[in-house]
């Protein structure tokens, strides 16, 4: 299985456009964290296919947010309790608390892709819906 992160990107006074970045190993996961901590990258979407699981990602700051979807479960990461919530910068809704610090992130997306797209253990979820 080859993942790849649906990456959105926006430059000042330009139109959202969408790039696909294949993420087959560490090297890749590392690229896509520094895109995502970047001015213009807001988020990205991790998968295989449009049925298979899938991550929403985003960094924010000194966090990175985690929304797992998947048939076991639908859930925020559950993060440091300062983590500012990103309802009104992410479509995603991440909660406060549910940012992890980016060591975290990289080793939950790492986690994510070498797994076959389990939700990562290496951080704890949230049920999305009880919120």
């Amino acid at each position: 299985m080859t993942y790849r992160a649906a990456v959105q990107t926006a430059a000042p006074g330009e139109a959202e456009q969408v790039r696909e970045l294949p993420l087959a190993g560490p090297e890749d996961v590392d690229e896509l964290v520094s895109l995502l901590a970047g001015d213009e990258v807001h988020t990205a979407t991790v998968h295989d296919g449009e049925e298979d699981p899938a991550l929403d990602v985003q960094v924010h700051g000194e966090y990175g947010y985690l929304l797992y979807a998947g048939d076991e479960l639908l859930g925020y990461s559950v993060g440091d309790p300062d983590s500012p919530a990103l309802a009104d910068v992410s479509e995603a809704q991440f909660p406060a608390g549910s940012g992890v610090p980016l060591e975290v992130f990289r080793a939950a997306l790492l986690e994510f892709v070498n797994t076959g797209g389990g939700a990562p253990e290496s951080v704890g979820w949230q049920d999305a819906l009880d919120d």
